[in-house]
């Protein structure tokens, strides 16, 4: 982020492997656009640094706000962007992150996703916007005096799986299996079912544990801002209507071979996978 912030075209491109692909690789790009190779990176990166310059103070494009390992290989990056195109002067803001699956110290496979904040000239204007709209996380996550554990459900509904699009920080906006913090005196598969009701409408069987795993994001000073750990299982549906509630922006059902266009984090989709089998397998 560092050397994109620099504007450091050759340092950019070395950083990925020669066979790297990316999806939406800078803030601007369409959401569905995938570029394969590090030479056509390289080119993309370069098409974007001829008609953009940073639109933060000092000529940065990046604020980069939480950094967190949340699998083997993969960092997560979260961050505020700002642009200004070379020939027009706009300024776009935007709001999003960076997933990196990293293979022998380069990267592998980088997915991005970013939400246009404000488009404004006015420098303070557009900081205040974009820094409202990062302020929606709930305070009792943040700083944690320790890890937070978190139950997760992977919902099957006729061979179908129910996304929901998070309202709240980490990953806000990114469609995901619904989930949320396990509460005081509350037994792991008693917090799955009262999250699945309330995030999704559904009464559902708690079945078998999918994946355990952590999520702990940093702030720009290093310090754990979350500590998430993560434990999710596979559940049924057995009464209930499918509707978006509490804390979730948007509810969905898809099919295994239709997840792409939701764009998940790796590893949400590496746990519907592992879900999928499990219940084929009964």
């Amino acid at each position: 982020m560092r050397a994109f912030n620099r504007a450091d075209h050759a340092a950019l491109v070395a950083a990925y492997h020669e066979d790297a692909y990316a999806e939406q690789l800078v803030p601007t790009a369409p959401e569905d656009e995938r570029i394969d190779g590090r030479a056509a990176i390289a080119t993309a990166l370069a098409r974007f640094f001829d008609t953009y310059e940073g639109g933060f103070s000092g000529g940065t494009f990046f604020d980069v706000r939480t950094i967190a390992r949340i699998e083997t290989g993969g960092v997560h990056v979260e961050w505020l962007a700002r642009v200004q195109h070379r020939t027009s002067g706009e300024r776009t803001s935007f709001t999003g992150y960076f997933h990196f699956q990293i293979e022998h110290g380069l990267i592998k496979h980088q997915r991005g996703v970013a939400h246009v904040v404000v488009e404004t000239r006015g420098d303070a204007e557009a900081t205040g916007e974009v820094e409202a709209a990062t302020e929606t996380t709930r305070p009792s996550r943040v700083y944690p005096a320790r890890p937070i554990v978190g139950v997760g459900g992977v919902i099957i509904v006729d061979g179908k799986v129910v996304l929901i699009k998070r309202r709240f920080e980490p990953l806000a906006g990114q469609w995901s299996i619904p989930g949320g913090s396990l509460e005081v005196g509350e037994t792991l598969e008693a917090g799955v079912a009262r999250e699945m009701l309330e995030e999704t409408g559904l009464h559902v069987d708690v079945g078998p544990v999918v994946d355990v795993f952590d999520r702990i994001l940093l702030d720009g000073e290093h310090k754990v801002r979350y500590h998430f750990v993560l434990i999710d299982y596979l559940c049924t549906a057995r009464g209930g209507e499918l509707r978006a509630a509490s804390d979730v922006a948007d509810v969905a059902l898809v099919s295994p071979e239709e997840l792409a266009p939701y764009r998940l984090t790796p590893k949400a989709d590496a746990v519907i996978r592992k879900a999928l089998l499990l219940w084929q397998a009964h």
